[in-house]
């Protein structure tokens, strides 16, 4: 049992151990703001123009499933093309006031403004046309780690015994680190 202790502690004293730990925290924590700015804000913010959505319907089945988080980016309209996928709050008819990622069908300019024309991949119908300032982003990534953290997070059970793991993980993390910190201030002073 003593080897076995020595071994972890050579392991959690290592630099490399500390590094991966370190920046394993900064994710989690960035990820956690990111979640808690988007749902406070209703998607009205941004952090460095980057938003996180999460798909809900099967309208882009094949290329999205329904609990795959996505990360949309503000680009200027010129930068959006047919083909690309975009995150937009929906303004007409059943749309209205509902978040939508569908891919871009068709693009043209209307008296000095882009227009916007998109479509869900098993839909039969477009949606109706959209303005630019309508557009949340672009999607430049579809995250495989959060996607699955979201699907399990859909499950009550689940999601309560992460919860309650994460924070006792997080909870021992940090009173080890005080008695750390103590242990070492105590051998300081003897």
């Amino acid at each position: 049992m003593e080897k076995f202790r020595q071994f972890r502690q050579k392991i959690e004293d290592s630099i490399i151990y500390k590094v991966i730990r370190s920046i394993l925290y900064a994710f989690v924590a960035l990820l956690l703001v990111v979640i808690i700015v988007q749902r406070v804000s209703n998607n009205n913010l941004s952090i460095g123009g980057f938003r996180v959505f999460m798909i809900v319907s099967e309208s882009m089945k094949g290329e999205y499933d329904i609990g795959d988080i996505l990360v949309s980016k503000n680009v200027s309209a010129d930068k959006i093309e047919i083909g690309d996928n975009v995150t937009y709050l929906g303004e007409e008819k059943e749309l209205k006031g509902l978040i939508i990622t569908h891919k871009v069908v068709n693009k043209y300019e209307k008296d000095g403004e882009f227009i916007f024309v998109t479509k869900g991949l098993i839909n039969e119908v477009e949606d109706p046309e959209i303005k630019y300032d309508q557009i949340y982003g672009k999607v430049v990534y579809k995250t495989i780690i959060l996607s699955f953290i979201a699907r399990m997070m859909n499950n009550k059970l689940t999601y309560y015994v992460l919860f309650v793991a994460i924070a006792l993980i997080m909870s021992i993390e940090i009173t080890s680190a005080i008695f750390e910190a103590r242990r070492e201030e105590k051998e300081e002073d003897d």
